[in-house]
């Protein structure tokens, strides 16, 4: 049963305690079913799909920044009266958790998954998903995510699975998926099949051995040069570009393999690259990709010498079973031993490794099951081409399209035991060993008793680029999927453009018709202060429960999204977080200033009409009232980070340090209700502005500013809308003036060290022909007297400059401050004499090495530069130093 009861919000304390109230108003939300969404609401809808995190997950940084940001879109959309679903769930992670589960195995009983059994490990995967699966969605609740929870879902649920089945079957029946041999990329590690999109390739660095291939009429030998030189047991041909005259001759010959002793033929192919090397390729079909496409092109045989782990298969005589590295040295030492090692180069090279494992990529020939990605692929190009899906940052785009424009098909079947079976069926023989002969059926369910399931897996992705339509319930028509779906925006990084944001566009198109969201903001990635990837090796990873036990859930949502600029990676430091804890008691405190005067349980309103308030009241509302317009502007836009830092400024700039400081009564009285009404109002309206961004706190002050509704919530209240009646264009621009003129004041008291508090005169010359501005500025000496302590103001235009006074020019106008009575003007005159001497004989010693020939001949460029720099910001401080001292009547 829903608690309406809201906690009890205590804003007296003297600054703000996350953990006081952060846990309590997440639970009053979730009791109050503030989250949940339903298909039957009049709201039009807004969705975002969790991207969802592997099972095996912990909260890290870049979970923090992208649900910050979802959530922020979300409930902006909640408040202005969409129906704005958040849908949560996890990735069964098939790799990630197999791998997880087996080490655990291995530790507590000494077994591996094959001790077991299939039937029996996946058991214990469950059990294990069970216990500790949940852990990083109870952590996002730490953060704040408003998910409607009642809609989770899970990649292997029993509705999802389904759904990932059938889309097996339907493609298959379209001739979209087909069983082949084909080179695939192999993990020795995990040994699995791996998608392109699962391998890195990095630079390191290696050798270039040149191999001596002895022609087989004994006439010469041909020179190759590989940077792998063990799986020259494999090679079935040497390939020279048929332009290249060195070996134009050669062409059609053989050549004895070393250290196997079998003929091979020596091609021409114009896929050669005459200047690599010597100019001759070997060619292994069976272990590199380009040369499998020159095999089938040119009929070669497919050798394949390398077995699932790594090893030396039976193929490579006396290096069977030895380990791919060790074969290696083997090799060369033997090649060199026969006289066949031309020479060794260093070389720095490509290399292939496993996104998980970070194992090396062994190219196999191995049976797998494919998706043809081209005819998908079409569809999804044009639906960005023609702007039904729109990326932010647009330059995105051009990455898509690169991959899509070159697509390849899609190794989908995993050699695991987790993860969804692939929906093939076989017969059998007397003995239960699979019978080949009798071919297979793809049903999603057993067609024949006695029929066994194909024993691969579906790659992760496979069920994954199903999620904006499957967690919806399709392929069944619910009333879910009607409301919900199409989404409305993608929130992901760029570092799976390719592994899902690419593939769910093309899902969403073929198996719904339509693109399953309208935008894609893809946001940077954190790395540490220094520009590195965060990382357990370098010791340099921020845990954001960490960060939110010391800082706050606000603090560090706040934090995250002010340094989320699109298309900008985040150098994170965690000294960054004291921001928002400081804007957090910022707000906490601003309460105070108006809420002591209030009277509990009473709802202040104002009655006063626009016309009728003060300068500084209607200059606060124009600010409030544009900020929302450009709030909006940055929202359309996804610039979160802008919307949030105009806010901020809004509250901290313009209400805590102007328009709080001019209301403050003073000499022990009290504040009036008009006055406390406008105050309530405005921090009510920003409170709902920041409470996208710093849920908790706002929903805690939210409450106390007024009596509230059994279950009502600030997430559930209006967003604040432009009000053109509440704007005034003249007093907005009298008072910026005004604050231009009284900073000026302040930079004068500042610059000849009068102390803040010290009463002073000052002189505002308007510009000519500016009389309404005159009065205007003339009729609020309270403003100059509270923030400026300027006890005698005069103000007219073309007012005279009074000797001995400082000046500061704002746009048409001037003030000028009398420094008569404010400072000794004999000490003052003495004090900037010495300075200017000081600064000069700076100056002269600078500009004398400058002028020395010998030393700008050698010293360093930057040397130079920074004595030039020097020589600028003298000549800079003495000619205002001589200003001051002009000023003073000197």
């Amino acid at each position: 049963m829903a608690n309406d009861a809201a906690p009890s919000p205590d804003a007296k304390r003297p600054s703000y305690d996350p953990a006081a109230i952060e846990d309590r108003w997440y639970r009053y939300w979730e009791e109050n079913d503030l989250f949940r969404t339903r298909h039957d609401a009049g709201g039009e809808p807004h969705v975002i799909v969790m991207p969802p995190p592997n099972v095996t997950g912990r909260l890290h940084m870049g979970h923090a920044l992208q649900d910050t940001i979802q959530d922020a879109i979300t409930r902006i959309r909640r408040m202005q009266g969409y129906e704005a679903l958040w849908l949560p769930g996890i990735d069964h992670a098939g790799i990630a958790t197999q791998n997880v589960v087996e080490k655990k195995l291995k530790e507590t009983e000494r077994k591996n998954r094959h001790d077991l059994g299939r039937e029996k490990f996946v058991e214990r995967v469950w059990e294990w998903k069970e216990e500790y699966g949940g852990i990083i969605l109870q952590q996002k609740r730490r953060l704040g995510d408003s998910c409607d929870w009642s809609k989770e879902r899970f990649t292997m649920d029993e509705g999802f699975s389904r759904a990932v089945q059938e889309v097996f079957v339907r493609l298959y029946e379209q001739g979209l998926i087909y069983r082949g041999e084909y080179l695939i990329n192999w993990c020795p590690v995990d040994h699995t099949a791996l998608s392109d999109e699962e391998v890195d390739n990095v630079e390191r660095d290696g050798h270039l051995w040149y191999i001596r291939y002895p022609l087989a009429d004994g006439t010469g030998h041909i020179t190759i040069a590989t940077t792998r030189p063990e799986t020259m047991l494999g090679d079935t041909a040497i390939a020279v570009h048929p332009e290249d005259e060195r070996y134009t001759a050669l062409v059609g010959k053989h050549v004895v393999l070393p250290l196997v002793g079998k003929s091979i033929p020596i091609i021409a192919d114009e896929y050669v690259k005459p200047e690599f090397g010597a100019g001759a390729l070997k060619v292994t079909p069976g272990h590199d990709k380009n040369d499998f496409e020159l095999g089938r092109k040119h009929g070669l045989e497919i050798v394949s010498m390398m077995n699932p782990d790594g090893t030396i298969a039976d193929v490579g005589g006396p290096y069977a079973g030895l380990d791919r590295f060790a074969a290696r040295d083997r090799i060369v030492a033997d090649l060199e031993a026969q006289g066949l090692l031309d020479r060794v180069e260093p070389y720095r090279s490509t290399v292939p490794i496993s996104s998980r494992s970070k194992a090396i990529i062994e190219p196999l020939i191995s049976r797998q099951w494919f998706v043809k990605m081209e005819p998908l692929a079409k569809p999804a190009i044009e639906a960005v081409r023609d702007g039904r899906i729109r990326f932010y940052p647009e330059r995105w785009q051009n990455e898509y399209f690169r991959w899509l424009e070159n697509i390849r098909d899609w190794t989908i079947s995993r050699q695991l035991w987790w993860g969804h079976r692939i929906p093939v069926w076989y017969w059998t023989t007397a003995d239960g060993t699979v019978d080949e002969s009798r071919g297979f059926v793809v049903s999603v369910d057993r067609p024949e008793p006695g029929m066994v399931q194909d024993e691969d897996v579906l790659d992760t992705w496979f069920s994954s680029w199903l999620w904006p339509f499957a967690t919806l319930g399709w392929p069944n028509e619910t009333k879910d999927l009607a409301k919900f779906y199409p989404t409305s925006v993608l929130v992901s990084g760029y570092d799976i453009l390719f592994f899902w944001i690419a593939r769910m566009i093309m899902a969403g198109l073929h198996f719904t018709g339509q693109a399953p969201y309208r935008d894609i903001f893809i946001t940077g990635m954190i790395k540490d202060k220094h520009g590195r990837w965060m990382s357990k090796s370098l010791g340099n990873g921020i845990d954001p429960l960490d960060m939110i036990e010391q800082y706050g859930a606000d603090a560090v949502r706040f934090c995250l999204t002010i340094l989320c600029a699109q298309g900008q990676d985040i150098k994170l430091d965690p000294t960054k977080f004291e921001m928002g804890r400081n804007f957090a008691n910022k707000i906490w405190n601003a309460y105070n200033v108006f809420g002591q005067f209030m009277e509990p349980g009473r709802d202040y309103r104002r009655t006063r009409p626009f016309d009728e308030l003060s300068l500084v009241e209607r200059w606060m509302l124009t600010r409030l009232n544009r900020t929302i317009v450009e709030v909006e502007e940055d929202l359309a836009r996804y610039r979160l980070n802008e919307a949030l830092t105009k806010v901020y400024t809004l509250f901290w700039g313009d209400y805590c340090d102007w328009y709080l400081e001019l209301i403050k009564p003073t000499g022990g009285t009290r504040m009036d209700d008009e006055t406390i009404a406008l105050a309530v109002e405005l921090y009510e309206r920003m409170l709902q502005l920041l409470h996208p961004f710093m849920p908790f706190i706002t929903e805690d002050l939210w409450h106390q500013l007024r009596p509230r509704a059994a279950g009502a919530s600030c997430m559930r209240s209006a967003w604040p809308a432009f009000d053109a009646s509440q704007v005034d264009d003249e007093a907005d621009a009298t008072f910026a003036l005004l604050q231009e003129l009284i900073s000026g004041i302040r930079n004068v008291k500042a610059q000849y060290n009068v102390p803040p508090g010290r009463e002073i005169s000052a002189v505002v010359q308007v510009g000519r022909g500016d009389e309404a501005l005159a009065r205007a500025l003339a009729g609020q000496p309270g403003y100059f007297s509270r923030l400026a302590r300027v006890t005698q103001l005069d103000v007219a235009v073309a007012a005279p400059r009074p000797a001995a006074s400082a000046a500061v020019v704002v746009g048409a106008h001037q003030v000028f401050v009398p420094l008569a009575g404010m400072i000794d003007l004999d000490v003052e005159r003495t004090r900037l004499t010495k300075e200017i001497e000081q600064k000069e004989r700076f100056l002269a010693s600078v500009e004398g090495k400058l002028s020395n020939e010998q030393f700008v001949s050698r010293a360093p460029a930057d040397v130079i530069e920074k004595e030039r720099a020097k020589a600028a910001d003298a000549g800079a401080e003495i000619r205002k130093l001589r200003e001051s001292l002009e000023a003073l009547g000197a």
